[in-house]
């Protein structure tokens, strides 16, 4: 009776033949001689569009795209609300800016109309003073006045002037 001897935790196993691809290939060459040309050419294209992509790609990353007209980036904080500049035009509201600009009557007909937040977080709240719309941001004021806009919340937003301060609901 005759033993084998096998590898410890196995039975014999016949290998696997090795292929040798070497021989496939300059065959496929030989029967199609352009492609001697057309893989090393595809092959630098690809090589210069991988460089030209780490060089200059960087530089795409880092630009500010809002230096382009028209080109929005979905990250950016930038919100364009139209009409409207800030201006109040309203001629009572001018009056009473002018005579005190700590009177609360500035903000006595103020509504609260809605805000955008930036993807940064930062609220922008919608003030509608009698027929003009203000765009105003925390630490902005009411026109020439010294009301400053210190919080804006989904259901308020609160000024200061001084040590009063006044809070406008939704």
């Amino acid at each position: 009776m005759a033993f084998e001897l096998t590898k410890k935790g196995g039975s014999k196993k016949n290998p696997k033949p090795q292929v040798n691809i070497l021989p496939k290939i300059e065959e496929f060459f030989q029967k199609n001689p352009v492609m001697k040309i057309v893989v090393p050419v595809v092959g630098f294209l690809i090589i210069v569009t991988v460089f030209l992509l780490i060089v200059f790609g960087d530089k795409v990353l880092t630009e500010d795209p809002s230096k382009d007209v028209g080109v929005q980036n979905p990250n950016s904080n930038i919100v364009e609300v139209l009409p409207g500049d800030n201006t109040i035009t309203d001629d009572k509201v001018l009056e009473i800016i002018n005579k005190d600009p700590l009177s609360a009557d500035i903000l006595a007909g103020a509504k609260y109309t809605g805000f955008v937040t930036g993807s940064s977080g930062l609220k922008t709240a919608l003030i509608e003073i009698s027929k003009d719309v203000l765009v105003l941001s925390v630490g902005e004021t009411v026109g020439d006045s010294s009301w400053e806009v210190i919080e804006i919340t989904e259901d308020y937003v609160l000024f200061k002037a001084g040590k009063a301060t006044k809070k406008i609901s939704r």
